[in-house]
């Protein structure tokens, strides 16, 4: 999700923006995916691959620390730019949840990436992780942080959020007129998104480290009880999911505690290897 529309989402992409370019295929470029260009980082070596899913508004550049240091693991990292977001340009379809899936399969196809990957998703990046792994077998495992679970998104939920943030897009065409192009779309759809992953199917055998901030994004004491109640229920329907809480953390774990993460990311390789 996002907090504060406009001034976090702006903010924290000025704080880290930024790349290291490296010279090998998919590294970094712009690949077709799904007919639309998306812009594409794969770098390092292995087997195992950690995709690296953004949230809402944000593009590729808030993990290039994290897949730095996981670089550093021995591993091959792959993040990009969802369309309309970072280096990689808007699409001209309506938005669609699904397209957003496809985007980034034919993209790990196209740059070769068939063996079995762990994604590592924020925010409204776990609907999409979690959509991908119930629809794409190389999936290993997830790391989620601080990251969208289904139960918290029923229709009373994100009709609330739209209600709320309707009165903003007017600033945020202002301000940031291409961001407002990729966000609101998004936040148009999230009502059929939420129901989407509702009914979701996700292997219940699946590993999965859910790490959960203790502040989250969202304002209200009680919307935060029902975050975390949301995450306790989704990681007690299976054995294989374990929750971390990010004590002292915001909604942005990776800028408060990116120790906890890369952690949790080793952990999940020694699983899944």
């Amino acid at each position: 999700m996002i907090r504060g529309l406009l001034s976090t989402l702006l903010a924290f992409a000025a704080a880290i923006a930024g790349g290291v370019a490296h010279a090998q295929p998919c590294s970094p470029g712009r690949v077709m995916a799904g007919g639309a260009p998306l812009w594409v980082d794969l770098e390092g070596r292995g087997k195992l691959t950690i995709v690296f899913e953004a949230g809402n508004g944000n593009d590729s550049s808030v993990w290039t620390d994290i897949a730095t240091r996981v670089r550093a693991l021995g591993m091959r990292t792959f993040v990009y730019d969802r369309a309309g977001l970072g280096k990689s340009a808007l699409r001209p379809e309506p938005y669609s949840i699904d397209r957003e899936v496809d985007a980034l399969r034919a993209a790990l196809n196209t740059c070769g990436v068939r063996g079995r990957v762990v994604v590592v998703s924020h925010s409204y990046g776990g609907f999409l992780s979690l959509r991908l792994a119930a629809r794409d077998h190389k999936v290993a495992g997830l790391v989620l942080v601080d990251a969208n679970v289904p139960g918290y998104f029923d229709d009373a939920r994100t009709g609330a959020i739209l209600a709320k943030y309707r009165p903003q897009y007017s600033a945020l065409r202002q301000q940031a007129p291409d961001l407002a192009k990729s966000l609101i779309p998004l936040m148009e759809a999230y009502p059929s998104s939420a129901r989407t992953l509702r009914a979701t199917r996700i292997p219940a055998n699946l590993p999965v480290i859910d790490i959960v901030a203790e502040r989250s994004w969202m304002d209200a004491p009680e919307d935060l009880r029902d975050w975390h109640a949301a995450h306790a229920a989704f990681d007690a329907q299976s054995p294989a999911r374990e929750t971390v809480q990010a004590i002292g953390s915001g909604h942005y774990v990776m800028r408060d505690k990116p120790d906890l993460i890369v952690d949790a990311i080793s952990r999940m390789i020694a699983r899944v290897n």
